[in-house]
């Protein structure tokens, strides 16, 4: 049950708390007073999505929060607890959902004050409150969502979800194939072109090391020539000089007439000079030898050069004919046509086994389908006899309902399978078939028809239903589906609409049947629903100053009574009204 609610800063709220009673509480006021606000408080802690256009004018954000007591086996329990956000077991936990939405469009989430997702919220949600409004009307004379009622009367459940997920498989996988299977018709058509390709490749035997190779390499032999011209330009140089003679030479003969000169080789200063020439000499001898040994040590291997020259043209050449830019690109093309040309060759038989699979499957989702078909045809008759008895009991004497179903046919699409052996040709047919048959809903859709009076035929419910006869059915729905439900909280946001005198007082009453076994909320504008109301509260909308606020508190017993013969009278109570107003409250506590 929920506990308490608070809200502050959400539209024409400045700021509310309410305490509910663990059973009936009901909520009447003006209309436009701000009853809905209430509903839209419940959804936020539910995780509908936020808008900042909800937080009240002034207010930085919008803040709700709800205090839950709950049975350690309740699911959101139990949930919570597999996320480690609850770790007491206690026999009641107590649960604090708090949502906040600022001005920026930021939103935020906590249970007991620890920040959860959103995606969590909305899971926790699912279970706390089952808030059901006017829209359910519509909803209900929407034929395509009746199987969804049959179903919350299966044994299992869970069954349709099964069914549904295992479809899902089996449809993306029959999808898969059929693209492969369009594939390989178009890659067959490009086969040859493929096998040149590939050939030529697989014939130059590229791979990023070789590639990688040839380029260092290449890189190193210019340089390595480069280095190499150098050195013979210097040996030249040591060894012809500028006019063709060796540089020593030079100096031999230049020490040879020097030492003819008697006056020289007298004149001590020239002593030092000719040592100098002599070690020059020795030196260009030592020069040109070191010349050549370097040379030698670093001999470049021309043909080699021109081998990996021609090979890196090579590399550039399929570059361009395969459109690509690095030797990356051309090995993912080389992968890529290998990959092709396998799946040509190979892929028929990839395909069959793929198929193999499916078949497996549909052999599984075969036999559930059936079993969902019986099922429902049991849910069917138990609902039905259930709906009718609550019908009765909501004063539709004589309403008959009945389900209708229909046997599911679609269209599948089918690929070209002329070329493919005659094996795989049976198994898409016989997968094809019971797709053909078998949609994510089962084998089965329908809806329910309504005989509103005795002697007359079975309609659909939009053709039939008045509004208040929509309202009673859903009521009655929720009323035969509370048996063993998860749900904490029953909201019922003005499903009274279109109803009025002893239908008025039934309908509170299967309300304050269902609070035996669930809190429940209720919204309304008749006196005959809030007499019955174990907690009653009045919404009123006051204007202060240039705003307008929203305000909701809990009457007393005379001030429910008054509430109760204004809703009787309207705004002005007689003391007649208050009179039958006490009435309606006594009759509704016996």
């Amino acid at each position: 049950m929920i506990t308490h609610l608070s809200i502050r800063g959400l539209a024409i709220i400045e700021e509310l708390r309410i305490d509910f009673s663990p059973q009936l509480n009901v909520i009447t006021g003006e209309t436009g007073a701000g009853k809905s606000i209430l509903i839209k408080a419940l959804h936020l802690l539910l995780g509908v999505k936020a808008d900042p256009d909800v937080i009240r004018s002034g207010f930085e954000r919008a803040h709700v929060a709800a205090s839950f007591l709950l049975p350690k086996i309740h699911p959101s329990v139990v949930l919570l607890r597999e996320h480690s956000l609850i770790d007491d077991e206690q026999e009641l936990c107590e649960l604090i959902v708090r949502r906040e939405i600022s001005q920026k469009g930021r939103s935020q989430a906590w249970i007991n004050d620890q920040l959860i997702s959103s995606a969590l919220l909305k899971e926790v949600g699912q279970s706390l409150i089952d808030i059901y409004g006017q829209h359910e009307n519509h909803r209900m004379l929407d034929a395509s969502i009746h199987m969804e009622y049959i179903d919350q009367f299966l044994k299992d459940p869970s069954l349709p979800l099964k069914l549904s997920s295992l479809i899902s498989v089996i449809q993306s996988g029959m999808g898969d194939i059929r693209k492969s299977i369009e594939q390989l018709q178009l890659k067959k058509r490009e086969q040859d072109f493929l096998q040149f390709r590939f050939d030529e490749l697989s014939r130059f035997a590229p791979s990023h090391e070789d590639y990688e190779e040839v380029s260092v390499h290449c890189q190193k032999a210019v340089r390595s020539m480069a280095e190499q011209k150098i050195l013979k330009q210097a040996q030249s140089l040591c060894d012809e000089g500028y006019t063709g003679r060796p540089l020593g030479s030079a100096v031999q003969d230049l020490l040879r007439t020097l030492e003819q000169s008697k006056w020289i080789r007298e004149d001590k200063d020239f002593d030092a000079s000719i040592h100098s020439l002599r070690d020059l000499l020795q030196a260009l001898d030592d020069v040109s030898f070191l010349i050549e040994r370097v040379a030698n040590k670093n001999a470049v291997d021309e043909e080699r050069i021109e081998a990996d020259q021609e090979r890196l043209a090579q590399y550039q050449s399929l570059f361009r004919k395969l459109g690509v830019r690095s030797i990356v690109e051309m090995m993912q093309e080389y992968d890529r046509l290998e990959k092709e040309i396998s799946f040509v060759n190979e892929g028929p038989e990839v395909i069959e086994e793929k198929m193999r699979g499916i078949l497996s499957m549909i052999t599984d989702a075969d036999a559930m389908a059936r079993c969902l078909t019986d099922e429902r045809s049991k849910a069917a008759q138990s609902a039905i006899s259930t709906i009718e008895a609550e019908l009765q009991d909501l004063n539709m004497k004589g309403a008959q309902i009945k389900f209708e179903f229909q046997n599911v046919r679609q269209s599948i699409a089918s690929p070209d399978l002329q070329d493919l052996s005659s094996e795989l040709q049976k198994m898409w047919a016989k997968c094809a078939d019971f797709l053909t048959e078998t949609g994510k809903c089962g084998r089965e859709r329908g809806q329910f028809l309504l005989a509103a009076n005795p002697g007359e035929g079975f309609k659909p419910l939009a053709k039939v239903a008045s509004g208040g006869e929509i309202s009673r059915i859903m009521l009655g729905f929720k009323k035969a589906l509370a048996i063993g439900a998860n749900t904490c909280v029953m909201v019922f946001d003005e499903i009274d609409t279109g109803i009025s005198g002893q239908t008025a007082h039934i309908v509170g009453r299967k309300l304050k049947e269902l609070s035996h076994k669930f809190q429940v909320i209720c919204i309304s504008h008749l006196p005959q629903v809030a007499a019955y109301g174990d907690a009653h509260f009045k919404v009123e909308k006051n204007q202060k100053l240039a705003s307008t606020e929203t305000r909701i508190y809990k009457l007393t017993i005379e001030e429910s009574e008054k509430e109760v013969a204004r809703l009787l009278s309207g705004d002005h109570v007689t003391p007649s009204s208050l009179t039958h107003a006490k009435q309606l409250k006594r009759a509704a506590r016996i």
